[in-house]
């Protein structure tokens, strides 16, 4: 009797492990899966995502913002952040050489210019609200710095330099950046910031000195730099710590500058040890993106696959911390794990987008082809965000496998 119950425990005990190793290996330690994907994948993925916004700009310039593919409906709304957003990608994809980027890029860039206002000593891109975020303007200075990389353009110099002029003036001395100015009362709305912004000003403001390197815009976008290494999250509250890509757009470009590059240690130690909290944190939220499958019982554990632009976020985090990687020893040796993680991100876009044989189940193809939808619905920045991982997952791809 003792034997059996002895026995009976054992067995109830290996069977308490053996549930709890079936909870773990589903719940904790799930198989990642990143696709297979080539040079040739991630690039015809980005075209299909350029021939998204192609299709879908209106003749003002804007595009559709939100689309319901099973109701086959507009639902309307309208973001300046996220236009300004789509512009800087498509230079982005101009830059990668994809066809018609550049013009649906510029016919965007018309619409930014049509609806600027003067706000804080400089212009900032705000149409019909009396709130002017900080965003807006950030993003669209980031995208004018982008074209004038790519095409030697000096055409709108000037207006990059009044967009520098309002984020200068909307950086506080700490370095922290007010998320937006109040046109009634003809200054910033004081205590407020956006968890995205400050990344967003401190890369436009980088980009701005490269472009305009005797224009004193290093200053303010080094301050905002040290701030997001040593301030941000405990200041504004934080918790856990912003995993924020555009940061890392802004580290990435602060370390090429070229009074900042001929050593091996171009960042300050803080933003290296900054660079290397958010590769962390990075390459974390892929893993576990890579084990979502929508299918139960992973969608109750794991929630449901994220956006296209959650997703494209990632990659964008992933690239500029890469980049960093690559001229800073401190990160040195995260740079092929960075690569690694950005090429499966890569992986999963060209996996999810709809492709145009999907597309042809739906009622109106040309709104769904080349998009990523979840709930059936997609957005705009979406396709930003995505556009922009796919043409970084191919530079990373291109990097390891060298020249042909």
């Amino acid at each position: 009797m003792g034997w059996r119950t002895v026995r009976g425990r054992v067995l109830a005990a290996a069977v308490v492990w053996l549930a709890v190793a079936a909870v773990v290996r589903v719940a904790v330690a799930a198989p990642e899966h990143c696709p297979a994907v080539d040079a040739p994948a991630l690039r015809a993925a980005a075209v299909e995502a350029v021939g998204w916004f192609d299709r879908n700009q209106a003749a003002d310039g804007t595009w559709l913002y939100r689309y319901d593919r099973a109701a086959d409906r507009d639902v309307g709304g309208y973001n300046t952040v996220r236009h300004a957003g789509v512009v800087m990608s498509l230079y982005q994809a101009h830059a990668a050489g994809l066809p018609d980027a550049l013009a649906g890029a510029d016919a965007g860039t018309a619409y930014a210019l049509d609806h600027l206002v003067a706000a804080n000593g400089g212009l900032a891109f705000e149409p019909s609200s009396t709130r002017v975020t900080t965003g807006a303007a950030a993003l669209l200075l980031a995208g004018l710095a982008e074209r004038r990389a790519a095409t030697g353009d000096d055409v709108h110099d000037e207006v990059m330099a009044a967009l520098g002029r309002f984020l200068v003036g909307q950086t506080e001395g700490s370095g922290a950046v007010l998320e937006a100015w109040d046109r009634r009362t003809g200054a910033p709305v004081p205590g407020i910031y956006s968890p995205f912004f400050t990344g967003e000003a401190y890369w436009a403001l980088a980009l701005l000195h490269r472009e305009d390197p005797d224009g004193g815009w290093d200053e303010p976008a080094a301050r905002i730099g040290h701030y997001l290494a040593t301030e941000r999250d405990a200041a504004e509250g934080h918790q856990p710590d912003v995993p924020d890509h555009w940061a890392a757009y802004g580290l990435a470009t602060t370390a090429a500058w070229p009074e900042r590059s001929g050593g091996s240690r171009p960042l300050t130690a803080a933003e290296a040890a900054y660079a290397d909290r958010q590769a962390r944190l990075a390459g974390v939220q892929v893993r576990w993106e890579s084990q979502r499958t929508d299918a139960w019982p992973n969608w109750w554990l794991r929630g449901r696959r994220t956006l296209g632009a959650g997703l494209g976020t990632l990659g964008e985090h992933l690239h500029g911390l890469w980049r960093v990687a690559l001229v800073d020893e401190r990160t040195a040796p995260l740079a092929a794990v960075l690569a690694e993680r950005g090429r499966c991100v890569g992986a999963m876009l060209v996996d999810r987008q709809v492709g145009p044989d999907e597309a042809a189940r739906f009622a109106d193809p040309s709104r769904t082809r080349g998009a990523w939808f979840q709930f059936e619905v997609t957005q705009m920045d979406d396709q930003q965000h995505a556009l922009s991982a796919l043409l970084f997952a191919l530079d990373m791809l291109d990097a390891a496998e060298g020249p042909a």
